[in-house]
């Protein structure tokens, strides 16, 4: 009996299959085409049919109540059958279910007497299947958010309209993934807080302190921090008293940060040849992205880092450009790791100084900076800042109280241990920030730096670790912890 009324429910899936069974007979032999776009098309009509029949079978088992209880706390009343059209992964469906409204309450009056209306209404069919306040499934929203990790949302809408029979707009899709990169961001939020806490948290199990010391089965984990100026929309963050004088866009920065193990790679150091550079294991690249002003991002990284291995290293390295913040985030967050500046970098302020006492395209600038840079790579900064001390003095640059060789000596000399890049090489180790370069390029640059792109904070918060989501493979594991589309 329960058989022959599931097949009267499915009757008009039923149809539509015939329907295509039909039309691919028709079809004339060796017309691949056709054939194959019938079936596509095909299979998204079933599909249609097929929700529409499941959700009204569903429905109609539920038990239909004349009055029930809303959340405003009044009694609301079964007003009839309301349709809802619903975007899925197949199209757009419809379906009828029960519609329940406010009453006035009587009992709530205003000083003339009179009865205070209420208009909440509620559907409980909508909270059943998660769909209440929106009018798209959770594997739309799940599908058109990973394509707006990686397209503009022009861009991620036509995608998502060209594969499936969905209309899908711009608007649209700002509007389902931003949600996504919220509960992603909260997600991180959670993950370091749980960390933390756990770190801060007294041992008082005598079990916790016989625990055996972890094995420290990785070599060297890298982890290279980096800043990228992001172009923002005017007034959306505080502005300078100089920003708001002139016209033209803002910009805030963000950090990225990439963490990744090493292996032994095919490269030999050049200062010392029987030594192999190390190079990132594949697959073993993970990212994270912050804007500053929000801030965390020193226990973001962290957390990752912990993620990956941390407390397994039996090395930690950290690289960067020479800025402060990374030092300081190195300082409290991995103390005792290796710290190297890049050398690239390093070398970009030794020509820098170069262009600044003998001139661009000089021969005599080119012939300082050549052997300036030879002192540099063979960490002999001690030469390198006698070197520069010697330079005849210049102007400092307008705005500046420092001229470019002076600021140059204390940034050789503050960093002259971060720069002993034979020692360094000496362990194999990589000493350029390429990998955090290369992060913000992938991470920021190739989504969020196209031309014209500007973007407000919260579009930023959402946008971001919606990015890492996708490159760190930890999207789908996100989505699976997800029962429903997500507010």
């Amino acid at each position: 009996m329960e058989t022959n009324e599931t097949a009267i429910q499915y009757q008009a899936a039923e149809k539509e299959l015939m329907k295509l069974i039909e039309a691919v007979e028709a079809i004339e032999e060796g017309n691949l085409k056709e054939l194959e776009e019938t079936i596509y098309q095909g299979i998204f009509k079933i599909g249609r049919k097929l929700m529409e029949c499941a959700m009204k079978k569903k429905n109609d088992c539920l038990p239909v109540p004349t009055r029930i209880q809303g959340e405003c706390g009044h009694n609301q009343k079964l007003v009839g059958y309301r349709k809802k059209k619903l975007l899925t992964m197949f199209g757009e469906v419809e379906f009828e279910r029960a519609y329940y409204q406010c009453q006035v309450d009587k009992e709530r009056e205003n000083e003339q007497g009179q009865a205070q209306p209420c208009s909440h209404g509620r559907a409980p069919a909508d909270e059943l299947w998660g769909m209440k306040g929106t009018r798209a499934t959770r594997g739309v929203q799940q599908y058109i958010s990973y394509l707006c990790s990686m397209l503009t949302f022009d861009e991620a809408a036509e995608t998502f309209r060209r594969f499936l029979p969905l209309k899908m707009s711009a608007r649209q899709a700002l509007n389902l993934a931003k949600p996504v990169g919220k509960a992603l961001a909260e997600k991180e939020d959670e993950e370091v807080k749980a960390l933390f806490d756990k770190i801060l948290q007294p041992k008082t199990d005598e079990k916790d302190e016989e625990q055996p010391p972890m094995v420290k089965d990785i070599k060297r984990l890298y982890i290279e921090p980096d800043g990228i100026m992001e172009r923002m929309r005017r007034a959306s963050v505080p502005m300078e008293k100089h920003e708001q004088e002139r016209k033209g866009d803002v910009y805030r920065e963000d950090r990225v940060g990439a963490v990744f193990l090493a292996e032994r790679g095919n490269e030999r150091s050049e200062l010392a040849p029987e030594v192999w550079i190390d190079t990132p294991k594949e697959g073993s690249q993970r990212y994270v992205a912050r804007r500053t002003a929000r801030g965390g991002f020193d226990k973001l990284l962290y957390t990752l880092a912990c993620q990956s291995g941390l407390q397994r290293a039996e090395q930690v390295v950290v690289i960067g450009d020479g800025a402060h913040w990374i030092w300081d985030l190195a300082d409290e967050q991995f103390p005792g790791a290796v710290q190297i500046v890049d050398l690239y970098h390093a070398k970009e302020h030794v020509w820098d100084v170069a262009h600044a006492v003998f001139g661009r395209t000089t021969p005599q600038g080119a012939s300082w900076a050549k052997q300036a840079c030879d002192l540099l790579v063979h960490g002999k900064i001690e030469d390198l800042v006698a070197q520069i001390s010697q330079l005849p003095s210049i102007a400092p640059l307008p705005g500046k109280s420092k001229s470019v060789p002076e600021q140059a000596l204390g940034y050789f000399t503050t960093n002259a241990e971060r720069m002993r890049y034979p020692a360094f090489r000496a362990q194999g180790m990589h000493v350029g920030s390429g990998i955090a370069e290369a992060a913000c390029k992938t991470v920021v640059t190739a989504r969020l730096k196209r031309t014209g792109m500007r973007w407000t904070p919260d579009g930023l918060d959402a946008l971001l670790p919606l990015r890492t989501a996708k490159l760190n493979r930890t999207y789908d594991q996100f989505w699976e912890a997800q029962s429903q589309l997500v507010a």
